[in-house]
């Protein structure tokens, strides 16, 4: 298909699919004249791929790019291109040596080792739960790590099919995108339910007990 073909089935603009190519975001069509070539259903799958991690995950153009190096580069395993691509979606901060999320990380490589959760080093998602934990901490929040038993039961529940789903992928770019699209955008389905039943539990609760308590005047 054409470029404007390209545009049409993918709902990329053709300005925005010639930056990407500029960017070495998407691969290069098959060349038939000097300004003209060919795509073909690959690059519908990558652009909607790309299209996913910036307007879902709200990555940046870089990140885009590290996480689709590790989509394709076919020299590493199955199992560090997944974690490439979880890596790839957020960053430790170098500098960040506030006491609490110290002491919060501390708790949190200890609750890993507890559920015997095998995780690299310089993974970014220990320093996010544990800066999130301080965070709620500050707000007097009383929140352990405990607390997160449930969810983190379920999540392996849910991590187990997706990892056996993007496993059985016909190939490993297929399978890495797979894993890729999951976590960025079924994380981001959790989150929009959650949002849906507190907003839900408030309206009942609001229903049954009325607007609470007033100002005194």
């Amino acid at each position: 298909m054409k470029v404007s073909e390209l545009s049409a089935e993918s709902g990329v603009s053709v300005a925005t699919i010639k930056f990407y190519l500029r960017e070495g975001l998407l691969h290069a069509g098959l060349q038939t004249a000097a300004n003209q070539a060919d795509y073909d259903g690959g690059h519908v799958r990558r652009l909607r791929l790309i299209r996913a991690l910036i307007d879902v995950g709200e990555l940046p153009i870089a990140a885009v790019r590290a996480t689709l190096t590790a989509v394709d580069d076919e020299s590493t395993s199955l199992h560090d291109a997944f974690g490439a691509v979880m890596h790839g979606l957020d960053t430790v901060p170098p500098d960040d040596t506030a006491p609490d999320i110290a002491a919060a990380r501390r708790e949190v490589d200890a609750w890993l080792r507890r559920r015997r959760w095998k995780i690299e080093p310089d993974a970014p998602a220990p320093h996010a739960l544990a800066t999130a934990v301080a965070i709620l901490r500050q707000f007097d929040f009383p929140v352990t790590l405990a607390d997160f038993d449930e969810a983190a039961a379920s999540a392996e529940r849910s991590a187990e099919f997706e990892v056996a789903y993007a496993r059985g992928m016909a190939d490993r770019a297929a399978a890495v995108e797979t894993m890729l699209i999951g976590t960025v955008v079924f994380e981001r389905a959790l989150a929009e339910i959650r949002r849906l039943a507190l907003e839900a539990v408030s309206a009942r609760t609001e229903r049954r007990h009325g607007s609470g308590p007033r100002r005194p005047v």
